[in-house]
């Protein structure tokens, strides 16, 4: 143990005098832990929100998915809407959903013009998603016929940055409508389908604005209270194959919990996340490939002073030791400095980018960025502190 403090101290003078190569490799070592720490911060980040967006919803929701009305398949309606509403014993609530596009999606307003996703509702689609309403009222009752609309929070903000939107008018599609409430802020991240970039209309007054080769749209289907969500989805299938047996088969209709849709959605940012971690490492092994360069120069530069070491009782092993050392100082410095300046970093992305949830670094994600490039760079050293110990002192203090 004495002889290894004594090896760190000989290392650390040694880094010392050869500040311009310990600041480079230093420095690549930082850059690689930086770039690991900053994707790593984001992708949790977007993973706890789906995870805290996935529990917030319960397991009693199915989505009955059609298809592009361009294709020819199957297609949810009103009449599929009637037909789910008449089935209390089954189904507490239902709720039809159609995103339009097109022309549809271009918002003017006064002195503004935005491009936002656009969903016309019925009524209890706000209370099956768990919708809060932060200001006026939902498309219920009244509103559901009239030309009024429902903004999210972010796109409300752009559109009115400096007034309340209550009460305004926005044309889209060619149609006038008057705002009628505006969402609660969320904290879904935008890629995820977020509410607050959304605007919803009311189904009865949007038909108009409904294209062939739109989306297709869906059922949203709250199961009643004790009604198990497998035999619900059996039973919804069974009645749409009575219902259009002779065009369609059961291949044709997409019958999905929410739950499992969510669970889907969390697992595939989960997988893009380690995936791009496990791709930004690679700067560790670039980072292990320049202090391996540095060291195989230092090796040739400090011959004079390995030489002057054997000839004085060192061994091969002290001398080999005395890289390993200076490797593993490179690490314990640079590698809490480049996970510091990865939380900074992802912290300034966040508001760059407009991100819509807050950066996470888990301990997990520090551990194994600092186990794997402790590991590379030392492994990585073995070549040029081998070089070191090998060498002849006689020949090098000869020639020195």
């Amino acid at each position: 143990m004495r002889r290894w403090l004594a090896n760190l101290w000989d290392a650390a003078r040694s880094l010392a005098r050869s500040p311009r190569q310990t600041l480079l490799c230093a420095s690549a070592i930082v850059l690689a832990v930086m770039a690991y720490s900053t994707v790593v911060s984001i992708a949790d980040g977007m993973a706890q929100v789906l995870g805290r967006r996935f529990e917030s919803l319960g397991d009693d929701t199915l989505v009955i998915r059609g298809q592009s009305t361009a294709s020819g398949g199957f297609v949810p309606g009103r009449g599929d809407l009637d037909d789910m509403q008449r089935m209390p014993q089954w189904i507490a609530r239902a709720a039809l959903v159609q995103e339009l596009s097109g022309a549809a999606t271009l918002l003017e307003g006064a002195g503004t013009r935005q491009v936002a996703q656009v969903l016309a509702v019925s009524e209890d689609y706000f209370a099956i998603d768990r919708v809060a309403i932060g200001q006026g009222q939902a498309l219920s009752g009244r509103g559901a016929s009239a030309k009024r609309c429902v903004l999210g929070a972010r796109i409300a903000g752009r559109l009115f940055p400096t007034q309340a939107p209550l009460g305004k008018f926005l044309r889209i599609g060619g149609q006038w409508y008057a705002v009628g409430g505006v969402l609660a802020a969320t904290d879904e991240p935008g890629k995820f389908v977020s509410n607050d970039d959304a605007v919803f209309l009311p189904l009865a007054g949007a038909s108009g604005l409904v294209r062939p080769g739109d989306d297709g749209g869906r059922l949203v289907v709250k199961a009643a209270p004790g009604v198990d969500i497998e035999t619900l989805r059996a039973k919804l299938q069974a009645l749409l194959l009575r219902k259009y047996g002779g065009r369609y088969d059961a291949g044709d209709f997409r019958i999905e919990a929410k739950q499992a849709l969510l669970q889907g959605a969390r697992a595939a940012t989960e997988s893009q996340g380690r995936a791009v971690a496990w791709i930004s490492l690679l700067a560790s092994l670039v980072a292990a490939l320049g202090v391996m360069n540095m060291m195989f120069l230092s090796a040739d530069e400090r011959s004079g002073e390995i030489g002057l070491r054997r000839a004085i009782g060192a061994t091969r092993a002290d001398i080999a030791a005395l890289f390993l050392c200076e490797a593993l100082l490179l690490c314990l410095v640079s590698i809490p400095l480049g996970l510091a300046l990865g939380r900074i970093a992802a912290g300034l992305l966040q508001g760059v980018l407009r991100l819509d949830y807050a950066p996470v670094l888990s301990g997990q994600a520090c551990a194994l960025v600092a186990l794997a490039t402790t590991v590379l760079v030392l492994v990585f050293s073995l070549a040029p502190a081998w070089q070191a110990a090998r060498k002849d002192p006689k020949r090098v203090l000869r020639a020195e």
